[in-house]
């Protein structure tokens, strides 16, 4: 039985581990939030979102400037935050948002998608360890997701 279930793992994730070549080309448009969670357990858990959450988005340009947008609350009473405008780079198969080289806003390993969406998950080189937080650790450890949609 353990062995199944091996098998049918590395199924699953096999696409994923697949070499992706990133390109201006592929990563560049205007991205618009379409699902979002985390894995736990190695298990997907998507967070249920409202139409205001959804709004969240990406403007990655060609020009090496990139602008997210981040939006909470409630349909209806939707608040949009202050625009974060960045510089952008790949790098293997990761996208860095970054002010300069020593200051990374934000890196997130990319899948290009077959239903030409994107998906963004927490880049974490190295697991971190905090004494005596077990559920910190588990927090700072866990790999978040968002699928994009391009829009245009």
């Amino acid at each position: 039985m353990h062995k199944i279930f091996v098998l049918a793992f590395f199924m699953a994730v096999s696409p994923l581990m697949k070499a992706q070549k990133l390109t201006k080309e592929n990563v560049t448009g205007f991205w618009k939030l379409k699902e979002a969670g985390f894995y736990e357990d190695n298990k997907k858990v998507v967070k249920q979102f409202d139409n205001c959450r959804l709004m969240r988005n990406y403007a990655i340009r060609e020009d090496g400037f990139a602008v997210y947008n981040y939006v909470e609350g409630k349909t209806g009473d939707c608040s949009p935050s202050e625009p974060r405008l960045s510089f952008w780079r790949i790098v293997e198969n990761r996208i860095q948002f970054y002010v300069d080289d020593q200051n990374i806003l934000e890196e997130v390993e990319v899948t290009l998608n077959k239903d030409h969406t994107i998906t963004f998950s927490s880049y974490i080189p190295k697991r971190t360890s905090v004494n005596g937080d077990a559920l910190a650790e588990k927090i700072v450890n866990t790999v978040h997701y968002d699928i994009l949609e391009k829009k245009y």
